[in-house]
């Protein structure tokens, strides 16, 4: 007979609480360790890469990066992945540019992109919730429909970004850029959303366990389908300012940042399985990514490296993300893990 004990000890069980409250801090400390690092190695390897030039150009692309990374955060927070977020930045790109020199209205055309994302996020949302659907065919599906829609606005033809775009993404302010300014603003409003809003908590709750959300009340569709617009809302964002830094977005302006932008969230210590995730993590994450990308080039390597790396970057996050370091940490105090507590016994 095999008896199933469950243990009472609560100094083991309040450990392993703190150790889980502790997770996020302790994987936002490993990013921005790494991070620090990465800048140290920059300076033996290729000094260059630090001067003040190649930071002002560095800062401002990490912080666009950042702005889509968090979008992606807020998906895979769902339990989802967002492959629409390279045809959401290239169409909000070129409309914001195209629809502001076609009407003279910078202001029409920001609120066109809002109105584009806010429906892209919805229909993405609500396919993925009502009928079911793989996060990945969805919004696979949904990126070839904004490319095409992008290419058929502009006829193929790159417009100029207006000047106010332009001027608000190139200028600083306290020696500052503007665009990252509006990165660490966005970073700000997303934590304390996702953190300290009840709409924070039932993202969190639906990627942790969606059955038991809905028993519990939540409204788990509106839930998906409200993360997947503020996800678009990013990556609209993202694709106006890269418009405007850039000054002639081109018909594929955001298919450089898909990849990017998942291995910033995966870096940043946000699980792919769902339930929890680390803003501040994403965005230190975007930061290590550019400097990265920016060192490999600067080593001469061809473009192609950049997509090995970043691959590579992924994995190797992943892979780490897989080691139950909390059970790890127990094995070495000598003490049994609580995910292992329960044990059998022969009678």
């Amino acid at each position: 007979m095999t008896t199933t004990i469950q243990p009472t000890d609560p100094a083991s069980t309040g450990h392993l609480a703190r150790l889980r409250h502790r997770m996020p801090s302790n994987q936002t400390a490993s990013v921005i360790g790494v991070t620090i690092a990465l800048f140290v190695l920059s300076w033996f390897l290729a000094p260059g890469t630090l001067s003040s030039s190649s930071i002002d150009s560095l800062l401002p692309y990490a912080s666009i990066l950042a702005i889509a990374a968090i979008g992606q955060t807020i998906v895979v927070m769902l339990k989802g992945i967002d492959l629409s977020l390279p045809g959401m930045m290239t169409l909000a790109a070129l409309v914001s540019s195209k629809f502001a020199n076609d009407h003279g209205s910078i202001l029409a055309a920001l609120l066109v992109v809002a109105l584009v994302a806010v429906l892209v996020g919805a229909i993405n949302g609500f396919v993925v919730s009502a009928f079911s659907v793989s996060p990945l065919v969805a919004t696979l599906a949904m990126n070839a429909v904004l490319l095409g829609a992008a290419l058929a606005y502009s006829g193929g033809t790159p417009t100029r970004a207006p000047d106010g775009v332009a001027s608000f993404a190139l200028e600083k302010s306290f020696g500052v850029s503007h665009t990252v300014w509006l990165a660490l603003l966005l970073m700000v409003v997303t934590i304390f959303a996702t953190g300290r809003t009840t709409w924070g908590r039932r993202i969190i709750s639906v990627g942790a366990n969606e059955r038991a959300a809905h028993v519990a009340g939540v409204r788990t569709s509106a839930i998906k389908i409200t993360g997947y617009i503020a996800a678009a809302l990013c990556y609209a964002g993202a694709g106006v300012l890269l418009a405007g830094y850039v000054s002639t977005p081109n018909t594929d302006a955001g298919n450089s940042y898909l990849l990017p932008a998942i291995a910033a969230v995966v870096v940043g210590g946000t699980a792919l399985t769902g339930g929890r995730g680390n803003i501040l993590g994403t965005a230190v994450g975007a930061l290590f990514l550019s400097q990265l990308t920016q060192l490999v080039f600067s080593l001469g390597a061809p473009s192609s490296t950049q997509y090995l790396v970043q691959a590579a970057v992924i994995a190797v996050a992943v892979a780490i993300q897989q080691q139950d370091f909390g059970r790890l940490v127990q094995a070495i105090r000598g003490r049994p893990s609580a995910d292992l507590a329960t044990f059998t016994r022969e009678r």
